[in-house]
């Protein structure tokens, strides 16, 4: 006798699993972030113990990645000929500070470790992060960026990854800045397939709507940094403006042999600055916009000084702890808190407060948060803002030793990476101090595995 399965029992069971799925669904959206708001990054002595035993890739307890998909990451990682190390850890453990500042700490320890040039990458999730004392500055923002943008899954994101970093440690970095993916076409098709059903289980409109409210809400805080940081080359533009000002009846009451040149020339820095920052549209291009305030500064200071009858003053970099200062005069040994001790220029006002054991007038800055804290210490959205003003000094090596041990340090490429250029890490571009990587994005920039409409959501 054939048994049957009445209506009533087959739309009960639908009804379940409809349940089921719309219960999913929810968890993920409502309590996924609350569950991981705990979780951290492991001690940074712990993943250079595990990469030096041979396995270059530490997994956190609760990192999403499979055990198929940590097998993918390994063998990518292992089959580099530069040096790759990477941790995986559970969703939300890291803000993009935070995981700027272990990068920059684990470079450090694979420094005194022997490891002077490898490159670090943090998976957060499934969001990718990246620095590198073994290629240019500015270059594993955009390399991590494209790796994510071009690859549907981890495993082919962390194939095209590596692909591209050996490219440019080989000397081909227009080639690893190639749009499409370099990774093994083979490589991750099962992941992405396995992927795709999920989706089409879980609910695709579901997913979709979660991506789309996860990239609307990165470019609202991009557009508040971007907003934040303007804000404060505003102020200084209109203090160089009013300092300009102050002097012009000075100039007219005593004027001086040879200072017309460069009275016009501090003239035409403030009204290029005022031209330059109404046309800003993207966060790397305020760097132009300080470097030329830094430029007018110079020519004012030099004004001040034929006008007073002393000596021209050489070209320094602007004080480190207010560039509104204006030219340093000359360097002293100071830390951050909690950090060590660097040199940095000071003009002569903060230079004897140092000296005194006093603190220097610091150049604070609103948080998108309100806070307020020094502009070093602000996050990588300052990038930009800090390299107009010191980036052209010493090829951009005075830079790094300034901000070594600091928030902005990682994404200035300290321990010998060179310059660095603008950016954040969900990888706008990078600037590695001229030659191919020119644009915006941070040295541990880098973005969320997933392309397409989920436009760097998760999986």
């Amino acid at each position: 006798m054939t048994k049957t399965h009445s209506p009533t029992r087959l739309k009960a069971a639908a009804a379940a699993l409809l349940t089921g799925l719309v219960a999913l669904l929810f968890s993920t959206f409502l309590f996924t972030p609350v569950a991981n708001a705990a979780a951290a990054p492991p001690d940074v002595a712990t993943a250079v113990a595990a990469w030096r035993s041979g396995d270059p890739l530490f997994v956190l307890s609760g990192s999403p990645l499979s055990s198929e998909q940590q097998s993918g990451v390994r063998e990518a990682l292992k089959g580099s000929k530069s040096k790759i190390y990477a941790v995986a850890l559970p969703d939300g453990s890291v803000t993009e500070a935070e995981a700027g500042q272990f990068i920059t700490r684990t470079i450090a320890a694979l420094d005194k470790a022997g490891r002077s040039a490898a490159t670090v990458a943090v998976l957060d999730g499934m969001s990718l992060f990246a620095g590198s004392s073994a290629i240019p500055s500015g270059a594993p923002a955009i390399l991590a960026n494209l790796a994510t943008q071009h690859n549907g899954d981890v495993v082919t994101g962390m194939q095209d990854f590596v692909n591209r970093v050996n490219l440019v440690a080989g000397g081909e970095s227009r080639k690893a800045q190639r749009p499409e993916s370099m990774a093994n076409p083979g490589a991750g098709s099962a992941a992405i397939w396995y992927g795709l059903l999920g989706v089409a289980v879980v609910g695709g409109g579901g997913l979709w709507f979660i991506s789309r409210r996860m990239k609307r809400q990165r470019e609202a805080r991009e557009a508040a940094e971007l907003a934040a940081v303007k804000r404060t080359v505003e102020e200084d533009v209109t203090k160089f403006g009013e300092e300009i000002t102050a002097l012009d009846l000075d100039a007219r009451m005593l004027p001086a042999a040879g200072t017309d040149h460069d009275w016009q020339h501090a003239l035409d820095s403030y009204e290029k600055a005022k031209t330059e920052l109404a046309a800003t549209k993207r966060p790397d291009e305020l760097r132009t916009v300080t470097a030329t305030l830094e430029d007018g500064r110079y020519a004012l200071a030099v004004v001040k000084a034929k006008m007073n009858q002393e000596p021209v003053p050489e070209r320094l970099a602007p004080c480190f702890f207010n560039p509104q200062h204006g030219p340093s005069v000359r360097n002293v040994r100071w830390a951050p808190p909690g950090g060590a001790l660097r040199d940095v220029p000071a003009c002569a006002m903060d230079a004897q407060a140092i000296e005194r054991g006093f603190d220097p007038q610091m150049r604070e800055v609103v948080l998108p948060n309100g806070q307020r804290a020094p502009y070093w210490n602000a996050g990588p959205a300052y990038q930009p803002y800090a390299s107009g003003y010191y980036g052209g000094f010493d090829g951009g090596s005075l830079l790094t030793g300034m901000l070594v041990g600091t928030m902005l340090g990682s994404a200035f490429g300290g321990w010998g990476m060179g310059g660095y250029g603008a950016g954040y890490a969900d990888g706008l571009a990078a600037d590695g101090g001229g030659g191919d990587w020119g644009g915006g994005g941070g040295d541990w920039g880098g973005g969320d595995f997933g392309g397409g409409d989920f436009g760097g959501g998760d999986w």
